[in-house]
C-alpha cells in the first residue's frame, strides 16, 4: 500500500513540474512591446492559426422546426444540406436526403481573421459565422435556397 502511494505521489510530481512553468511571466522586453505595440500573445494568437485544420471537413446544415401535435408543440432540427471544405481550398454543397431542390454548387472557401467563413459559390458568397469549434451558423439560409427560416446552424460532421 506505501509502495503504491510513493508511486502515484512521484508521478503527480513528475506531471505537475511542467505545470510549474505556466506561471504567465512575460519574458519579451517591454522595449519590444513599445516599439511594436504587440505583445507575444498578439503575434501568437494572429500567426498561429490555422483554418485550415479548423474549419476542414463537412458541416451539416439543419433549421429548427416546430410544430403542433396532438401532444402540444414539438420542436427538432431538419437537416437541410453539407457544406463540404476542401483542404485544397474548394468547397461544395449537397443537399440532404428529400431537399434535392436545394443549392448544389462548387467553388472555394477561405476564412478571415474574425474566426468567420466565406464559401465563393457561382451563386455568390455566403458568409456562415464561427460559433464554437464544431459549429458555424447563418442568419441567411435563402443563400442555400431554403425559405421560411430565420437562421440556419452548420455542425461538423
Amino acid at each position: 500500500m506505501k509502495k503504491q502511494l510513493v508511486i502515484a505521489s512521484a508521478l503527480m510530481l513528475a506531471l505537475a513540474g511542467p505545470l510549474v512553468g505556466c506561471g504567465g511571466t512575460n519574458t519579451s522586453a517591454p522595449a519590444a512591446e513599445a516599439e511594436t505595440g504587440t505583445t507575444a500573445a498578439d503575434d501568437k494568437s494572429s500567426s498561429d492559426f490555422d483554418a485550415v485544420a479548423f474549419y476542414y471537413g463537412t458541416w451539416r446544415g439543419s433549421v429548427e422546426t416546430t410544430g403542433e401535435t396532438i401532444y402540444g408543440t414539438a420542436g427538432g432540427s431538419e437537416q437541410m444540406i453539407d457544406v463540404i471544405l476542401n483542404e485544397d481550398g474548394t468547397a461544395e454543397t449537397k443537399p440532404c436526403k428529400n431537399h434535392e431542390d436545394l443549392l448544389t454548387e462548387t467553388g472555394t472557401w477561405e476564412a478571415s481573421d474574425d474566426k468567420s467563413v466565406t464559401v465563393h459559390l457561382e451563386s455568390g458568397d455566403i458568409t456562415l459565422e464561427t460559433v464554437d469549434s464544431a459549429t458555424l451558423r447563418t442568419d441567411d439560409p435563402k443563400q442555400f435556397g431554403i425559405d421560411g427560416f430565420d437562421e440556419m446552424t452548420f455542425v461538423l460532421y
